[in-house]
């Protein structure tokens, strides 16, 4: 008797597809401009096993953003991919850029790649941090990237 080998193979190779689909990338538009980001932690994980590695703060300048409040961010990720964000209020008082101690940020936010969400709590004339986590988890197997980036707005 000769049993389909269909469903065991759909299934090793939907693993093979969640173990070997790399990190997640993302362009991020805030006002309808580009913004560069910095990638600053990346997470990797399997059934087995997980690593997980963080870089450094941010080291760019805040990009100038000269638009009226709310702010306008949107963030494009590959399909299947989740997105959340988070602000934080960064202190330029001093040489060395750093966040406001806070609580925790301003606000936080969920997405779907290629749509906008409008600010609440970004005024005119501050800097901000915003990190964005992309991830997908598939049939055990975990990839997650975290993005961020400096903004400084101001009057139109």
């Amino acid at each position: 008797m000769i049993r389909s080998h269909g469903p065991f193979a759909a299934i090793l190779l939907m693993i093979l597809a969640a173990s070997c689909g790399g990190r997640p990338s993302v362009t991020v538009i805030v006002a309808g401009e580009i913004v560069p980001t910095e990638v600053v932690s990346t997470a990797e994980g399997t059934p087995c096993s997980t690593s997980h590695g963080d870089g450094p703060a941010p080291r760019r300048d805040p990009t100038i953003v000269r638009e009226p409040t709310p702010l306008a961010i949107r963030v494009d990720a590959e399909p299947g991919f989740q997105i959340r964000g988070r602000i934080y209020e960064i202190d330029t008082s001093t040489p060395e850029l750093r966040l406001l101690p806070a609580s925790g940020p301003l606000e936080e936010f969920t997405l779907t790649s290629g749509v906008t969400y409008q600010t609440r709590s970004i005024v005119v004339s501050r800097s901000y941090e915003v990190s964005v986590d992309v991830s997908r988890s598939v049939l055990g197997f975990r990839s997650e990237v975290t993005h961020a980036f400096r903004v400084r707005v101001q009057p139109p």
